[in-house]
């Protein structure tokens, strides 16, 4: 049980569930919203909730991870009671306690990404680029399954909840006995102060999570407004949303091991450019085309792009971070991704409000090609740093 691939398969099956489950409360939004009467702002506030308080906690819970060796415990208990918040979405009776629960699933689901990709590029060191893409990728077609599912089961939706709610719970005690803290995890470090002055005091660290957040926050937005601009704008059923969004993160399969597997051989750097460059691009044809056809293809590229963009992220994260504190540092990844991820759905729905669904997208676009001048400095800084480590070595 405890070999190197039976511990990655793990891995795997545990990033779909996860990954899975946080489309989840999207799709239900379109059922949620009818059953509720809400507006698109109180639509939008349920996964600005979700999704602040995964920015909140994201940091914290990957430090402890560090801290006190306890990451297979923290990886459990997370998804477990990421399962068990999907039947609380079920069981809301009003609003409040929707939001309640959207906070206990932002909760649990802050652990997953940092300590699992923390295991992840310690057991393949070499060749981090390529086993985080078909990571990605296994993360990806929980999220394109699952809205599926829900979508098929259509007015029984609460019926699917139940039905998903099961492989996370399983996955989740596997995951004890998968992994071992003694030889898996980080043992406990006696200096705290270390730790966060590393992560946090490292310019080109700071950088790549801000750039990496904005292309993020677009993903956040994307499938908050998919399901809205296509149910509002082109009359489609829930059923067509959710097989839209499976073909979102469906075209991630290619897009995101192509890319790993690239980034390993010819560096990550020309990778991460290409990639902003086409979300950005596809998020502002998005909001001039006037077909469902040509809305399809664009929703699509952008979904290739923005979720190949994460491995390159997290493995640039990797090469640039000392193993002692990897997990705290992706921990502060996917801060950057959450919080900024927490602004644009409320953005999207001020602007959806006083605009248009199409102006929505267009905005996303411009912020998108604003990081592109964030990862720009960021190869400046990474550079110089090359240059004054072999000026050292030479006069050394």
């Amino acid at each position: 049980m405890k070999s190197k691939h039976s511990r990655f398969f793990v891995l795997l099956i545990s990033h779909w569930a996860n990954d899975g489950y946080s489309l989840v409360l999207p799709v239900l939004l379109i059922f949620i919203s009818i059953k509720f009467s809400l507006n698109t702002i109180e639509v939008a506030a349920v996964i600005t909730v979700y999704t602040m308080t995964t920015a909140i906690f994201q940091l914290p819970i990957a430090f402890l991870a560090d801290y006190f060796g306890k990451s297979k415990q923290i990886l459990a208990a997370g998804l477990f009671g990421f399962s068990a918040s999907l039947i609380g979405y079920s069981w809301s009776p009003n609003y409040f306690w929707l939001l309640l629960f959207a906070v206990l699933a932002g909760i649990c689901f802050s652990g997953y990404h940092p300590i699992s990709m923390n295991f992840l590029t310690h057991l393949y060191a070499e060749r981090k680029g390529f086993s985080l893409g078909i990571y990605m990728v296994a993360g990806s077609i929980g999220a394109a399954t699952i809205p599926i599912i829900i979508g098929a089961f259509n007015e029984n939706w609460q019926l699917a909840v139940y039905f998903l709610t099961i492989p996370g719970i399983i996955i989740s005690l596997w995951i004890i006995f998968a992994f071992d803290n003694k030889n898996d995890c980080m043992q406990k470090n006696s200096s705290l102060s270390k730790i966060l002055r590393m992560t946090l005091t490292n310019p080109m660290l700071l950088l790549l999570t801000t750039f990496g957040g904005i292309n993020q926050m677009v993903y956040w937005g994307c499938i908050t407004f998919i399901p809205l601009y296509f149910v509002h704008h082109y009359g489609w059923s829930s059923a067509a949303v959710g097989t839209l969004l499976g073909f979102f993160h469906f075209s991630a399969i290619i897009s995101q091991t192509l890319c790993g597997y690239l980034s390993d051989i010819y560096g990550r750097n020309t990778l991460l450019l290409i990639s902003s460059v086409i979300i950005a691009g596809a998020a502002i044809m998005c909001s001039l085309v006037g077909s469902s056809f040509w809305s399809i293809i664009f929703t699509v590229m952008i979904g290739s792009a923005v979720l190949a963009l994460r491995p390159l992220v997290n493995a640039k994260v990797a090469d640039i971070v000392p193993f002692e504190t990897r997990s705290t540092a992706i921990g502060l990844n996917f801060t950057f991704s959450q919080g900024l991820g927490a602004i644009a759905p409320i953005l999207g729905g001020y602007i959806q409000q006083i605009y248009s669904y199409q102006a929505v997208f267009l905005i996303y676009g411009l912020i998108v090609l604003f990081s592109c001048g964030i990862l720009l400095f960021f190869f400046r800084l990474e550079k110089s740093k090359l240059i004054k480590e072999k000026m050292n070595l030479t006069t050394g």
